[in-house]
């Protein structure tokens, strides 16, 4: 066996700064050339390095093959061996969540939970051109200095609160994000973010393409900046970039066709928190995935066997599958067989965390400011709510104003505390993934609440399966109330 590291990331100055100490002349420093390399390995004999070696040195070459193979044969994943990383710099927090929601990417965000803001937000164009600039800078810099009141006031009753966590090592700091992280519900979506973002070619072609086709022109140039840094780096693997006839009028055409139907519209549910569908009896279900994966019986003969499994029964099968498990140890694929479908109405705070999980399936209605905000209970405690009130108004009236001109984009005025419906649907396995972060005693209070009322939900149905879904601050607690020692 031989294993060769083909090749790492590396900070774009520090590649610049390697060419102008050599003299590097050649076109060749691109990651393109992994993707030639690799795409030959299915019909060349050679040994890899052999392959990398010569689309080093024949770039032209490399190009044209992986044109080939990627857009004329199709073979697209040869363009994931390419990869790139990105600074973002001075988007809004609404456009960021555009960005944000394809599932095959990586970001790490400026977190307006431990750095206090500076007042820095994005003034759309589109908000320019309707007329409402002056209005909407008055209402932004108007909840900003309420973000400063309310962290002062929340900054000193939580000091004072917990004097205890204050003396430890990293206290102040703590108890400090807690005042920012409530603080930042009165802030706009239109402040400025920034953020990292590490992506292959493949799925940086269809992120392209995606916000070419946003409603949001922060977007729109987004796209047309990152295909301006990579097109003559690696133009053999990111092509086409224009959205199709599909992309730009499917979802109209749906509403049309809809529209045509006459349905007669229901009210839809009030409830934070509700299970919308599931897969039938959860625990029977991953017990037959495993019985036939592992007791070597056929499907058929799973179901049957687990149809006659009592309470009993199951909840000692399910203690057989988590023991020795440790909060360290991913849950196993079976679970991946049973899924659950949640309709929410969370805040923009809320939703901020709960779009990190790409990996579940998401769906997302605009901002309604119909379903009222979020205010976080210290605010209530320091005397503050009706100031926090106040700014909501003033708010809504602005949004109000606005929707009628531009309808999307007045959710740019909104604040972190208004809501928004999403519909989630995960498998039992993300489900604890999701619960193991979300449900921890470090989680931010918000989607902590959210992810508790998941839980209740799906215990009803599925109380054997879910006997270990917890935060992983409280996984020895339940591990040995369940097994009656330490698990960690």
């Amino acid at each position: 066996m031989k294993v060769l590291l083909s090749g790492y990331n590396l900070d774009s100055s520090t590649i610049d700064e390697l060419k102008q100490k050599s003299g590097w002349t050649k076109d060749n420093i691109t990651p393109e050339t992994l993707s030639a390399a690799y795409a030959r390995i299915s019909r060349d004999p050679r040994d890899i390095e052999e392959l990398r070696k010569e689309a080093r040195e024949e770039v032209d070459k490399s190009r044209k093959s992986n044109e080939t193979i990627i857009f004329g044969l199709g073979h697209s994943s040869v363009a994931e061996h390419a990869y790139f990383n990105f600074d973002i710099i001075g988007l809004s927090r609404f456009a960021v969540e555009q960005v944000q929601k394809f599932r095959m990417a990586s970001f790490t965000e400026k977190s307006q939970r431990y750095i206090t803001l500076e007042d820095d937000f994005v003034v759309p164009k589109e908000i320019k051109s309707a007329g409402f600039e002056n209005k909407f800078i008055e209402l932004i810099k108007y909840q900003n200095v309420n973000y400063h009141i309310l962290y002062k006031a929340l900054q000193e009753y939580l000091f004072g609160k917990h004097s205890d966590i204050i003396s430890t090592k990293n206290g102040k700091r703590t108890v400090d994000g807690w005042a920012k992280e409530d603080a930042r519900y009165v802030v706009s979506m239109a402040t400025e973010s920034q953020f990292g973002m590490s992506i292959n070619a493949r799925n940086l072609e269809n992120m392209l393409r995606q916000l070419r086709n946003s409603e949001l022109l922060e977007c729109r140039e987004l796209s047309q900046k990152l295909y301006d840094l990579v097109k003559d780096i690696s133009p053999s693997i990111i092509k086409y970039i224009e959205p199709t006839e599909y992309d730009k009028s499917n979802n109209r055409q749906i509403k049309e066709f809809l529209s045509n139907l006459k349905i007669k519209s229901t009210k839809k549910s009030t409830k934070q928190v509700e299970l919308a569908d599931h897969t039938p009896e959860p625990d029977k279900k991953i017990a037959e995935i495993i019985l036939s994966s592992l007791g070597g019986l056929s499907s058929a003969a799973s179901k049957g066997s687990v149809k006659g499994f009592d309470d009993k029964t199951l909840q000692n099968f399910y203690k057989t599958v988590f023991e020795k498990r440790t909060q360290h140890d991913p849950l196993k694929r079976y679970f991946e067989f049973a899924d659950a479908t949640f309709d929410l109405i969370v805040s923009s705070s809320n939703y901020a965390q709960l779009k990190r999980h790409r990996v579940a399936s998401m769906l997302t209605d605009d901002y309604d400011i119909s379903l009222g905000f979020t205010i976080p209970e210290n605010i209530k405690t320091i005397g503050m709510e009706d100031r926090f009130n106040e700014v909501m108004k003033a708010t809504d009236d602005f949004y109000s104003e606005l929707l009628s001109h531009l309808p999307y984009h007045a959710q740019y005025a909104l604040t972190n505390a208004h809501r928004r419906r999403v519909k989630l649907k995960m498998n039992f396995r993300e489900i604890y993934h999701f619960m193991s972060l979300r449900l921890d005693e470090h989680a931010q209070w918000d989607i902590r609440d959210t992810a508790q009322k998941m839980l209740i939900e799906l215990i009803k149905i599925a109380p054997y399966s879910t006997m270990m879904c917890c935060g992983k601050s409280g996984f020895s607690k339940k591990s040995d109330k369940i097994f009656g020692q330490s698990q960690s």
